[in-house]
Formats: C-alpha cells, sequence, structure tokens
C-alpha cells in the first residue's frame, strides 16, 4: 500500500511538470507568432502544437505506457494525418501556376 501512495505522489509530480511545460510551450507559440517569419509562422505554430500534444498524450492519457497496439494504431492515425496534410500542400502548390 505504501508503494501505491508513493506512485501516486510520482504521478501527480508528473502532472505537475507537464502542466508547466505545457504554460511553457503555449507562451512559446504566442512569442513566436509574434516573430516575422514569413511561412515559417504556421510550420513553428505546428511544431510546438504537435510536442504540446505528444505531452498531453503521452503523459496525462498515459498513452506512453500502453501496449504496443495501442502504439502501432496511433502511428497509423499520425501516417494518415502526414498523408492529408502532404496531399493539401501538393495540391496548393500544384494550383499556383493555374
Amino acid at each position: 500500500m505504501s508503494e501505491e501512495i508513493h506512485e501516486e505522489k510520482k504521478r501527480i509530480k508528473s502532472y505537475f511538470i507537464v502542466f508547466g511545460f505545457l504554460v511553457v510551450l503555449a507562451i512559446v507559440n504566442v512569442a513566436v507568432s509574434y516573430l516575422h517569419l514569413g511561412g515559417g509562422n504556421i510550420a513553428a505554430g505546428l511544431v510546438i502544437a504537435g510536442v504540446q500534444a505528444l505531452l498531453a498524450l503521452g503523459i496525462l492519457m498515459h498513452i506512453f505506457w500502453e501496449k504496443k497496439t495501442i502504439h502501432h494504431l496511433i502511428g497509423l492515425a499520425v501516417l494518415f494525418v502526414l498523408a492529408l496534410f502532404l496531399l493539401l500542400v501538393a495540391s496548393y502548390f500544384d494550383s499556383i501556376g493555374k
């Protein structure tokens, strides 16, 4: 029973650390939006948001400690999202010359 209490305190501590990282990343995201990076603003915002999503999913939703099957399904979903993003970018560049 003592081990379970120790484990709970450890989890709560990690939740606060992740919360702190999420707040800092949100502030960084807003700060980056004020920089003049051209098209890089969107890329930087997406990368920061991706890191935030990874922290939220992995730590707060316990995905890092799930079975391998869940990891494979999440990887498949990420691949589909990347494929759709690449199709979007390809269609944008294809219509520029028209």
